[in-house]
């Protein structure tokens, strides 16, 4: 088993990836019919949207390796959308990297990066793995 990730490692490399792709990462609300762009240092802050963009990697990964990287939030209602991580633990960096561009990919629209769509991701891998398992 690998050993623990430094979070603020893995989100100063997500920063770079961020500002190089230049694409704007979109919080909507759609009750509201609103908007908004999220800086990049917020999104990838521990109590910022890291959490989001984590899970879902995480169920990529789990989908297509049956394994994930040991992902702990915390409930922390400061945060953004009220969880922290605490720890990236059990996998390589270059995995953990991989499979948050793949979510990051697939919520990506013409508009940008758009964080609802990273539920959609996480739970498309989630049915997939489940849909596996009742096969078996």
């Amino acid at each position: 088993m690998k050993g623990d990730l430094d979070i603020d490692f893995v989100g100063s490399v997500l920063t770079r990836l961020l500002e190089e792709g230049g694409r704007p990462i979109i919080l909507e609300d759609k009750a509201q019919g609103v908007e908004v762009v999220i800086p990049v240092d917020a999104a990838v802050a521990a109590h910022g949207l890291l959490p989001v963009f984590l899970f879902a990697g995480e169920a990529l990964m789990r989908d297509v390796t049956g394994g994930g990287f040991a992902l702990e939030l915390e409930r922390d209602i400061q945060a953004l959308l009220s969880w922290r991580v605490k720890r990236i633990g059990g996998a390589a960096f270059t995995g953990v990297m991989l499979a948050v561009m793949e979510a990051i990919a697939q919520a990506s629209t013409s508009r940008g990066i758009m964080v609802v769509e990273l539920g959609r991701v996480f739970d498309e891998a989630t049915a997939r793995i489940r849909n596996r398992e009742r096969k078996s």
